[in-house]
């Protein structure tokens, strides 16, 4: 065989491998790939369903429900039993004169009865002491409390209402995220599976121009420096691939942690096509212009947003803080009725029950100005929730205008990066060709090589991130709805 049969069956080889790696992305057909849209939703509805995060907020939300249960129930009674057992020793005496009061009586009738022939009957007697403390004391109480007026307790219950709707709030914010995350993140994934692939093909072409040009060299037909720069270009393209790996290995880990699945479970992929893109943006529906567009973005925004909600619900619960505050200048109102037995022992007698109701009013006449201190603190807290409020507003206003731009230049690269990708393809198909017939130097080669690789790159992400600002869109305008 001659060196020019040989050469030719290499440079046949190396452009039908070229034609292999311009349609390796669409050589799939999209009706046998399941649609991007169909998987990332399956993805989300298992993360919104096992996320790790999701489950600490919605814990969150139950703790704030028992804390308004708690509020609510300081309007009704309470009911407490109270049992009592004391063994005293020593203490206080009381001492009862009663020797001292009736000896003198005793001894002037002693002294009469005796003057008339009688006998005298009284003896005298000695003054009596006794503890204050019993020696031994049983005390059971049936205590009934009902607050009649505390001007804390209602502003409390609003306060708990108010902290349990900026819960539900958060946790409907944080599923919102979650989502957009959860599609970003398979976007991402897919990009990087896609990238894979191509440096794959690329590097078959790379070792195959090495091979040619390692022929050439053989046959005295270019020198040595050619050789050594395809080997440069294949290594660089080697090592660029085991770098795309390790992003796509990270990437799939991240979509399963979002997902709290075990982070080595193989995702399903999915193909992805310029022609997949105007139907995912149709959910959205824009007028036209970007103005008009950013305009309805923003008040859609601003009435959908949960970050909003949130922040109001904060403000409203900061403003009954401040209430509470204030009720420590006004009166406390309760009612207290008692019911139970007293006695040296548990014997329950006839005279050991008793029944005692209370009014009770309380009014604190000074405390050091905490009372002050804290109407200020709580007034602080209010001016910092509103102004954080103003601040969420304009960031999400911000956030739409980013969001409605960066998809724009998304759209508007598509087409440019599929020409791009098209023109890279057919040149390196002719330089190729050209190269084989001896017409143009292995570096032109080269530079076609790494001009289709790059253009094939530049046209997977184009695609994902119109994909991800699709995704980011969709999450700045608190959502859309799902069309049936």
């Amino acid at each position: 065989m001659s060196r020019d049969s040989t050469t030719a069956k290499i440079g046949f080889v190396g452009f039908a491998l070229a034609l292999l790696f311009a349609a390796s992305v669409a050589a799939t057909p999209a009706a046998e790939a399941p649609a991007v849209e169909r998987v990332a939703d399956a993805l989300v509805a298992e993360a919104l369903e096992s996320n790790l995060g999701l489950t600490a907020v919605q814990a969150g939300v139950d703790q704030r429900l028992a804390a308004l249960d708690v509020a609510r129930a300081r309007f009704l009674p309470t009911l407490d039993l109270l049992l009592r057992y004391s063994q005293a020793d020593g203490g206080r005496e009381i001492e009862f004169p009663v020797g001292d009061l009736l000896n003198p009586v005793y001894a002037s009738l002693n002294a009469l009865l005796a003057a008339s022939g009688q006998p005298a009957p009284f003896t005298p007697i000695a003054n009596q002491s006794f503890s204050f403390l019993r020696e031994r004391e049983q005390d059971s109480v049936l205590r009934l409390s009902q607050p009649l007026y505390d001007a804390r307790i209602a502003a409390a219950r609003r306060q708990a209402s108010y902290g349990y709707d900026a819960a539900r709030y958060g946790l409907e914010a944080y599923r919102l995220q979650l989502e957009r995350d959860v599609r970003q993140a398979y976007y991402r994934w897919l990009a990087s599976r896609e990238t894979v692939e191509i440096l794959a093909a690329t590097l078959e072409l790379a070792r195959e121009n090495e091979r040619v040009n390692d022929s050439l060299h053989r046959n005295g037909k270019v020198t040595r420096d050619l050789v050594l720069r395809a080997e440069a270009d294949r290594l660089q393209t080697d090592q660029l691939l085991t770098r795309a790996r390790a992003t796509e290995s990270l990437a799939r880990r991240y979509v399963n942690l979002l997902c709290n699945a075990p982070l080595a479970r193989e995702l399903e992929s999915a193909v992805v096509t310029d022609a997949d893109l105007p139907r995912l943006a149709a959910r959205i529906p824009r007028p036209t212009g970007t103005a008009a567009a950013a305009l309805q973005f923003e008040d859609a925004a601003l009435e959908r947003r949960a970050e909003l909600r949130q922040l109001e619900a904060a403000v409203a619960a900061a403003g009954e803080s401040e209430q509470i505050a204030k009720a420590a200048f006004k009166p406390q109102l309760a009612l207290a009725v008692d019911t139970g037995t007293q006695g040296s022992d548990w014997d329950y007698g006839d005279q050991d029950p008793y029944v005692m109701a209370s009014v009770i009013v309380r009014f604190n006449l000074f405390n050091g100005g905490a009372d002050r201190a804290s109407v200020r603190a709580a007034r602080a807290r209010s001016a910092e929730l509103m102004a954080g409020r103003a601040l969420a507003e304009q960031q999400i206003r911000i956030q739409v205008h980013e969001a409605l731009s960066d998809l724009e230049v998304a759209e508007a690269s598509l087409t440019t990066a599929s020409r791009r990708a098209d023109a890279a393809a057919a040149a390196f198909a002719i330089i190729a060709k050209k190269r084989d017939l001896g017409q143009v130097s292995p570096a032109e080669y080269l530079d076609a090589q790494r001009a289709l690789t790059a253009a094939r790159l530049n046209g997977n992400v184009t695609r994902y991130e119109a994909l991800a600002a699709l995704a980011q869109v969709e999450y700045a305008i608190g959502g859309v709805e799902q069309q049936p």
